[in-house]
């Protein structure tokens, strides 16, 4: 059932960097997948599964009675149920650990107290196999049933309708945590949603998720693949009139702006002999030797990412230049088009003569605030 790899970074880093650990021992009564139980357990989720998805697909553009609206709650939430119910969830483990401090400090006598009541051993064993069962839940490889609940989970994030759009972008946030690679299927319709054209109502499912999930501006801001696109969109949302989106664009492009990680592409080897001697010392003393192979395809894969990050920057550099210098842009948006380059401003690469022309031009630009950057 998992069939997705680990997602983008796989072009750049060895397999022997993005391989899984084996799970922990937890008890688990199927663990064998050539078991007729198992199987059986399989096959009744996969039919689980199916049904959701079908039954998402009818309920995605529900009526306006409160009887519709409540059923698509309730299946958002089973969705939900089906894609993170395993092992234990995390809230569970948190309650837990609550429960172990509060009993710890309720028996304990004097302190520094060594000997403690059996429950106290009892609940921390408790606390110990629960964290083993949590972990299962984490890092999940998604198959291609996951991936249709995580569409329609998605859909009804940009639900016209408020009630469902914040109940399933609370269900995704945990979807995000579980499996590996979620945010590539988020994208494409996040950003399609705030194309020109789109209802106010889907747009602001997707800016909720942008800027309270963190597969949204919290990892876009540190990755340059999907930047430009996210910017393109935040920068044309100025078609939209509705008083309460324009307010959620201009925070989200705010919180994008002082979360964008600067570009640089420095590859520093410094190459100190009493390092690389203790290092080897180490790994003489270790298990497992480092695999000499595995360091040369990392290295070089984290520099063919370096060479891709500075092809995004040059594009990201042309394209916002391009969108400020529209004529019948607001002064708001072409203000923070001035504010995305100026926090892209590299300090590794000596001045860029685009960002130089452009912010001398706006030294003379009308709009009092805009010269402010034009002087900075």
């Amino acid at each position: 059932m998992e069939t997705n790899s680990a997602g983008a970074d796989a072009r750049y880093l060895p397999s022997e960097i993005l391989q899984l650990p084996k799970p922990y021992k937890s008890g688990l009564l199927l663990t064998q997948a050539d078991d007729p139980q198992y199987e059986r357990i399989l096959s009744i989720r996969q039919r689980m599964g199916e049904a959701l998805h079908r039954a998402s697909n009818v309920m995605r553009d529900a009526g306006e009675s409160d009887n519709s609206v409540e059923t698509v709650r309730l299946l958002v939430s089973t969705i939900g149920t089906l894609l993170t119910a395993y092992g234990i969830r995390s809230k569970q483990f948190s309650n837990a650990q609550n429960a172990y401090s509060g009993m710890m400090s309720s028996k304990k006598m004097y302190e520094g107290q060594r000997k403690h009541h059996r429950s106290i051993f009892m609940a921390a064993a408790s606390v110990h196999h629960q964290n083993r069962l949590t972990t299962l839940a984490y890092y999940r490889v998604r198959s291609a049933l996951d991936d249709k609940l995580i569409g329609n989970m998605l859909d009804f994030t940009l639900s016209p309708f408020t009630r469902i759009r914040r109940s399933a972008q609370s269900t995704l946030e945990t979807i995000a945590k579980v499996y590996r690679g979620t945010w590539v299927l988020c994208f494409p319709k996040l950003f399609d949603a705030l194309q020109p054209g789109s209802d106010p109502d889907r747009m602001k499912g997707a800016l909720y998720v942008l800027r309270y999930n963190h597969v949204g501006i919290s990892r876009i801001s540190r990755d340059w693949r999907q930047l430009l696109e996210l910017v393109e969109c935040l920068l044309g949302a100025h078609h939209e009139n509705k008083a309460s989106v324009q307010a959620l664009v201009s925070k989200a492009t705010e919180e994008l702006i002082s979360s964008i990680k600067e570009p640089e592409s420095f590859d520093v080897d410094v190459g100190l002999a009493g390092i690389d001697v203790a290092a080897d010392k180490l790994a003489a003393a270790t298990r497992y030797a480092p695999n000499a192979d595995v360091v040369k395809k990392t290295h070089d894969g984290i520099a063919n990412k370096t060479k891709k990050q500075d092809e995004e920057w040059d594009k990201f550099v042309d394209r916002v230049i391009e969108i400020a210098q529209t004529p019948a842009l607001n002064w708001r948006y072409a203000l923070w088009a001035s504010k995305l380059l100026l926090s892209v401003a590299r300090r590794d690469r000596p001045t860029d003569v685009r960002l130089a022309r452009f912010f001398a031009q706006n030294v003379r630009n009308a709009h009092p605030r805009i010269r402010d950057y034009g002087i900075l």
